[in-house]
């Protein structure tokens, strides 16, 4: 009786030690993974703000500066190219041509 006494003692430390482990062990992977996420996240918002950088021209006419890809564009003969933050401004400096 004394040998299943001390088996089942046994078996019943052997698992809580066991048990103990796999949640300490569970809880770093867990972890790194979040850390892991984050990064990625940190990233994707680097990213983004990379993308939300624009180039600015400046519009002769109002003398302002406006973002490139918003800009009014008009190519003269001479091959140089002038941008425009409204199609007011771009007419204007058509006409003084």
């Amino acid at each position: 009786m004394e040998v299943i006494t001390g088996f089942f003692r046994f078996l019943l430390i052997f698992f809580t030690v066991k048990t103990v482990l796999n949640m300490l062990f569970k809880i770093r992977p867990a972890n790194r993974e979040k850390i892991e996420e984050s990064k990625i996240e940190n990233d994707k918002e680097t990213e983004i703000q990379e993308e939300k950088v624009e180039d600015m021209v400046f519009d002769e006419i109002c003398q302002a500066y406006v973002v490139k890809s918003k800009a009014y564009q008009v190519v003269m003969d001479d091959g140089d190219t002038h941008y425009f933050c409204s199609w007011d401004c771009r007419q204007k400096h058509i006409d003084s041509k």
